[in-house]
């Protein structure tokens, strides 16, 4: 039977709480693509660009995971970017999309206010 890696300190909750939220917010992004009423949306480059994000956000948040400090600024990155392209459809804004904007806000706060999540990063990365 293996052991278990006691030194290791387990993952804070707000980085547990950023990876899921920015998952989430993934996750509806793909399923907007999917879903789109653009003739382009049922393009085999819709799926696979819907894939792309899936695998991103799964990329992003296994680096979370490990103490990656690119991934949190990537991610943060990411996420502020999304909320830019949420606040374009203000107008004519739908449910699932304010959904997505907090998701992503959620991560943003989730990953660079605690205390605990920064230092969950090492410095100079």
């Amino acid at each position: 039977m293996p052991m278990i890696d006691q030194d290791r300190r387990p993952v804070p909750v707000p980085v547990v709480a950023a990876a899921i939220s920015f998952l989430l917010g993934m996750g509806i992004q793909a399923a907007q693509i999917k879903a789109s009423t653009a003739p382009s949306a049922t393009e085999p480059r819709a799926t696979i660009f819907a894939v792309g994000l899936i695998l991103l956000s799964l990329a992003f948040a296994y680096g979370l995971w490990h103490q990656v400090g690119r991934a949190r600024v990537l991610t943060a990155g990411f996420a502020a970017f999304n909320i830019a392209y949420g606040l374009v459809e203000l107008p004519d804004i739908r449910p699932l999309s304010v959904v997505r904007m907090l998701a992503f806000a959620a991560v943003v706060g989730l990953l660079l206010l605690p205390a605990s999540s920064r230092q969950w990063f090492p410095p100079g990365t």
